[in-house]
């Protein structure tokens, strides 16, 4: 059977020098991983690019799942054919047969010759293929500086392989490469955008959310459940930790006067990841802070609560303003599940007029009221740790149309 191919560019990758091989190796894994359930691939990588190689599955199939590998930059679909000219001609024009071509669209030919003993050079192969592809669309003009599309044809020693369409990669670096972090996953919009900048820069990622029954629902735990299966979709199977949150608000709530309590409670959840960093061997936070979006999100603010922690707290969003932020979740799929009604932990316990200036000698004085150290490994023990993939959410849709 005819293998099929695609040719894979780095991007980002092609600057790395020594590490170059182990980004590779990360890459190729997570595409195996994410093909798995279509067929065994080969993997074939190269300096500036990588090759795929397979033989049953559609072209579409491939090209669907390549689309959400962090790390490539653009794609080719790449079709093996006979070393003929009639061979190359015929393929040509196929490709092109399957485009719609607008007004003032044009092509050009370009050719790679690595089997020397091949008849006609590079030169020669362009001008024939580009003759044979001009009479058969007329309405397709050659431009050779800026083309709307460009036909490759590679002439290798085992055949000739031609390849018309490029298809726009995720970017980034391949996903585990940049080390392992741990996000803070509320149920908005801003959290799971910032897990997904941080995978698509190779960040491994484990997600934890903060739950408060019976203050908050068990959809809105759901929620956060779903918006874990839409970043597993761009990583790999990735671990939920759900830390119960409740028995910490009502002792703020007890002993912290309100205006202080979200920053009591965010200095809490910090300390909280630095022991769940430790036990699952994570080296930064990710959080979704947005600059002066919100009371706890003022510089003071963020200067207070950091105290806790000299880990490094990642925030991919802190310049991006919110239309960006929503016009990503609509993209990559989460918009619909951040929207859905349900309140988590800092909505339900939210304070009527939040400081925004605390001073740090104040919170210290307040929290001393609270056994921080007791709550802190409560909460720790007492976490639930699940693994979600993208499968879950047709299975939860499943589950609830057989209860329908």
């Amino acid at each position: 059977m005819t293998h099929k191919q695609i040719l894979i560019h780095y991007g980002e990758l092609s600057t790395k020098g020594k590490n170059r091989r182990m980004f590779q190796n990360k890459m190729a894994e997570h595409i195996r991983h994410k093909t798995k359930e279509l067929e065994k691939v080969k993997i074939l990588p190269h300096h500036d690019f990588m090759h795929v190689k397979w033989e049953e599955a559609s072209y579409e199939e491939m090209i669907e799942v390549l689309k959400d590998v962090p790390g490539i930059s653009r794609f080719e679909p790449t079709y093996r054919v006979e070393k003929t000219m009639e061979a190359i001609y015929e393929k040509g024009i196929e490709l092109f047969k399957e485009l719609t071509f607008e007004s003032n669209d044009s092509f050009k030919v370009v050719a790679k010759r690595s089997d020397r003993s091949f008849e006609f050079d590079s030169m020669k192969i362009q001008r024939e293929v580009g003759h044979v592809i001009g009479e058969a669309f007329p309405e397709l003009h050659v431009e050779m500086k800026k083309a709307t599309y460009k036909l490759t044809v590679s002439i290798q020693q085992d055949a000739a392989y031609l390849s018309l369409i490029s298809v726009q990669g995720m970017g980034g670096l391949p996903y585990g490469s940049s080390g392992k972090g741990m996000l803070m996953l509320s149920g908005g919009f801003d959290s799971p955008i910032a897990g997904y900048q941080m995978l698509k820069r190779g960040l491994e990622i484990e997600a934890v959310h903060f739950s408060s029954p019976p203050y908050t629902s068990p959809q809105a735990l759901e929620k956060a459940k779903k918006l874990t299966a839409v970043l597993a979709r761009y990583s790999t199977p990735m671990k939920f930790h759900n830390v119960p949150f409740a028995r910490i608000q009502e002792e703020i709530k007890e002993h912290i006067h309100e205006d202080f309590s979200m920053t009591v409670m965010r200095r809490i959840m910090l300390r909280i990841m630095d022991q769940l960093l430790l036990k699952n061997k994570a080296m930064a936070i990710v959080n979704g802070e947005s600059l002066g979006q919100v009371a706890s999100q003022t510089l003071q603010s963020m200067s207070v609560i950091n105290e806790v922690t000299t880990t490094p707290i990642l925030r991919p969003l802190i310049a991006v303003d919110k239309n960006e932020i929503i016009s990503i979740a609509e993209k990559i799929g989460t918009y619909d599940i951040s929207n859905e009604p349900y309140e988590d932990c800092c909505t339900v316990f939210a304070p009527k007029k939040p400081k925004t200036k605390p001073k740090l000698h104040t919170i210290q004085e307040m929290e001393a009221a609270l056994d921080i150290p007791a709550l802190i490994q409560e909460a720790v023990e007492k976490t639930e740790v699940m693994t979600i993939d993208e499968h879950y959410l047709t299975e939860q849709y499943a589950n609830f149309t057989e209860l329908l």
